[in-house]
């Protein structure tokens, strides 16, 4: 039989909540009115992970001694894997931006890219359904609740609000720092006078500080909104299988789900690397105000040609 409503919607029903278990926060226990979540968790094994690679990356860093080129070499093909990253980060990404600040707030930088990029990869990896399994195996009474431990955590809107957040405050804060009271100026893009301008200048900063809060929205909510379609696609995919109950669909569903699954390793890396850089460029916006004024000013009013330049040498020739 092609198609039972029945077995379908069943089916169906149990594939939905372990392909959304990624997605969907499942309450682990609680500890008080305190509810601790599967993406809490996830959200501690990024940041011990995180900690843990870096740790033992920095131990393999080797300073070396003047006159011995081989001691400034990093030991271990592991830890040479994540400082290439991180010298990526800086040198193509954040440099280009921020120029002398870059070693003063890289570590910053470096710290949002690899925690997003440890959620997303993690998030990947069915150690959840693994561990159900083992624990149906083994004859579990409610094994779905080992496979809960599992998931996504920047498909939480929680996760990614708070990661814009402080992203938001990272911004104002290094603004301040660097520019002082000179960084409330670009708010102000017009005088308040004459009196005329007072209404047009009042709008443009309402809408200049609805602007900062609104790319922090967009980092949070474009994170978020990624990372969760790329688990609805695969529901739906391999949905069809219980929906038509034909192996050739099911088959097809199969060869798309995984190439869907795939396709999400690269944007698990994409969009770490979309968030690091958009963070960059909203931190440069602030700190490096003045300085890309006084840039784009000595390239309209370049310096004049020394003395001893071509000119007074052709005239000297004629």
């Amino acid at each position: 039989m092609l198609f039972e409503p029945s077995l379908t919607l069943a089916s169906a029903a149990e594939l939905t909540e372990n392909v959304f278990g990624h997605v969907v926060p499942y309450e682990l226990f609680s500890v008080g009115p305190v509810r601790f979540t599967n993406h809490m968790f996830m959200v501690l094994v990024s940041a011990v992970l995180v900690f843990l690679v870096f740790r033992f990356t920095a131990s393999r860093v080797r300073t070396g001694r003047i006159g011995a080129q081989e001691d400034f070499v990093t030991r271990g093909r592991f830890a040479q894997f994540f400082e290439a990253i991180c010298v990526f980060i800086r040198e193509h990404v954040v440099r280009p931006q921020l120029g002398h600040l870059t070693d003063r707030y890289i570590g910053y930088i470096w710290t949002v890219f690899f925690f997003i990029l440890f959620c997303n990869l993690l998030g990947a990896v069915p150690i959840g359904s693994i561990a159900g399994w083992l624990a149906y195996t083994a004859g579990a009474d409610y094994p779905g609740w080992y496979a809960h431990w599992w998931g996504t955590a920047t498909t939480n809107l929680a996760v990614t609000s708070a990661l814009a957040s402080i992203s938001l405050v990272a911004i104002i804060g290094i603004g301040i720092k660097e520019q002082g009271i000179h960084y409330f100026e670009h708010f102000a893009p017009v005088p308040f006078k004459p009196l005329p301008m007072v209404p047009v200048a009042a709008l443009l900063v309402f809408l200049e500080v609805l602007g900062l809060f609104i790319k922090a929205s967009v980092l949070a909510l474009r994170l978020f909104g990624v990372m969760t379609g790329g688990h609805m696609v695969i529901a739906v995919l391999i949905g069809l299988t219980f929906f038509f109950g034909s192996y050739l669909v099911g088959v097809a569903s199969l060869v798309g789900a995984l190439a869907i699954s795939l396709l999400e390793l690269f944007i698990a890396g994409l969009q770490a690397f979309i968030f690091t850089f958009l963070t960059t460029l909203f931190i440069a916006a602030g700190a490096a105000h003045g300085e890309h004024e006084e840039h784009h000013e000595h390239e309209a009013h370049p310096e004049p040609a020394p003395a001893h330049g071509v000119q007074p040498v052709a005239r000297e020739a004629g």
